[in-house]
């Protein structure tokens, strides 16, 4: 079974009319009340490695094998020292070319979430990792694909080594988007998946900035669960691969609960006049940031998303007027 088959690039994206759902909570009245501290669920550690010597890995050896980490294809993967600063030991795959006229290497561990605990519906995959150039003229794409148990490919965050963009595929058949960002080759960069099941959402970020809006996790109706996060190395023109490679580091899973109440974290009144909000919502999903100044009419501010569900919001209207409501509503696409 080959895990990774898609070739196509770039697709057009399609945008749908927003729908909305009801009223999730007021959440706040006066901009000049004082807001008790948030308390927020807490991650569980579902798997972490930084691929060390003391946790077991071995750099004569191929990471697959290794520690639980298995393989599908050829190429290859291993463990390394200091290829990224100060890192110590670091993971890759790449460099050494596949066998024959393979076109796809996945590593990966297994997870095995399924069904996804209640107290884990919101998992976070982070991970350090790093694009080293090729020095034969040849370029690969470099990719992040997410399973469920049945090996259905749900997602894929694509790095593209010739144009150095970052691009998404969902299970949908619909090819490669690209997402308008891109990476920095021999840059270290810092990479975010937030995986919201109950919504069927996921959403990533990239040194922080996020890389896309919240989007299916299926579209398929494929099983909603998590059966592993592969590092896949996709070879363009297959017999003549680049000798570049994927660094990865700190590969870290974990679970909370699905936050179901929005929280305010701070109100801000700013010397401008302007009332800076932190807002705690739902990760991985878009929410709709509504005023008013009677509790009866209100008006849309904004709609906004973060991985992670928390962001900023900025209004300057308080600056003339008495009073300001605020609530926030989770605003499905």
């Amino acid at each position: 079974m080959v895990r990774e088959q898609l070739r196509a690039r770039t697709a057009e994206v399609t945008h749908h009319a927003p729908r909305t759902t009801p009223l999730s909570l007021l959440l706040t009245a006066l901009f000049l009340h004082t807001f008790a501290a948030v308390s927020l669920p807490a991650a569980t550690l579902i798997y972490r490695t930084g691929f060390e010597g003391h946790e077991g890995y071995n750099t004569n050896l191929s990471l697959s094998g290794q520690n639980g980490w298995i393989h599908e294809g050829t190429g290859g993967n291993g463990v390394v020292v200091e290829f990224i600063p100060g890192a110590g030991q670091s993971a890759y795959i790449g460099f050494g070319a596949p066998t024959g006229v393979d076109e796809f290497l996945n590593v990966w561990r297994p997870v095995n979430l399924a069904p996804v605990p209640t107290n884990l519906s919101v998992i976070t995959f982070s991970v350090t990792m790093l694009i080293a150039d090729s020095s034969n003229g040849r370029r690969d794409d470099f990719r992040w694909s997410f399973y469920n148990t049945n090996a259905n490919r749900l997602f894929t965050l694509d790095f593209d080594n010739v144009t150095e963009g970052i691009n998404y595929a969902l299970d949908d058949g619909g090819g490669f988007v690209a997402t308008g960002f891109q990476f920095t080759r021999g840059a270290v960069h810092e990479l975010t998946v937030v995986l919201n099941f109950p919504r069927n959402r996921w959403q990533a970020a990239l040194d922080g900035v996020t890389l896309t809006a919240p989007l299916p996790i299926t579209t398929t109706n494929a099983a909603l669960n998590l059966g592993d996060i592969d590092a896949v190395w996709a070879v363009r023109t297959p017999g003549s691969a680049g000798d570049n490679y994927l660094l990865f580091d700190d590969y870290q899973i974990t679970g909370e609960p699905r936050l179901t109440v929005p929280s305010l974290l701070s109100a801000t009144r700013q010397p401008d006049g302007f009332l800076r909000l932190q807002v705690q919502a739902e990760p991985a999903t878009r929410n709709a940031i509504e005023v008013s100044t009677n509790l009866t009419q209100w008006a849309a501010v904004l709609t906004n998303s973060a991985p992670a569900g928390r962001f900023d919001v900025l209004d300057g209207s308080p600056a003339t007027l008495p009073r300001r409501f605020y609530r926030v509503r989770v605003a499905e696409p």
